[in-house]
């Protein structure tokens, strides 16, 4: 937040004087802040909650995060893995949609000396019966 302010009072009254077309080939990212440091906040949402000034930070920084992601295409690896997945995959898994159940294929449950099956309902099926669940595993 400091570097925030920082670059603030050092752009912002030359954007007044001379107006949109001020430019000081500095970047927020990279010449003040971090991509470590953007990707090491957790969100926690716990300096939110303790600024006496009720900045939200953590919306700020998803901000710069998906600046980094959407117009540098610069985020860490194991992001680049998960979108790969979407987009190839549909989901952040490296599975197939025809593989996803292949976990509940043979799940049993174990209760003394006895194996009891059980059946993951989809919510495809279960919606196709016209039923809603009452809870969803998503």
């Amino acid at each position: 937040m400091m570097d925030l302010r920082s670059r603030m009072r050092e752009k912002g009254p030359q954007l007044i004087k001379n107006g949109k077309d001020f430019s000081d080939n500095k970047s927020l990212v990279r010449d003040y802040l971090s991509a470590e440091e953007l990707w090491a906040c957790t969100t926690c949402n716990a300096c939110a909650n303790e600024c006496p000034i009720n900045i939200n930070h953590p919306t700020l920084i998803v901000d710069l995060r998906r600046y980094l992601v959407m117009e540098e295409s610069a985020a860490p690896a194991m992001l680049n893995s998960i979108f790969n997945n979407i987009q190839n995959n549909g989901a952040p898994w490296q599975f197939s949609p025809e593989d996803r159940m292949l976990w509940a294929k043979d799940l049993v449950l174990k209760n003394n000396n006895e194996e009891i099956s059980i059946d993951v309902p989809v919510m495809a099926n279960v919606s196709a019966q016209g039923k809603k669940p009452e809870y969803l595993f998503w």
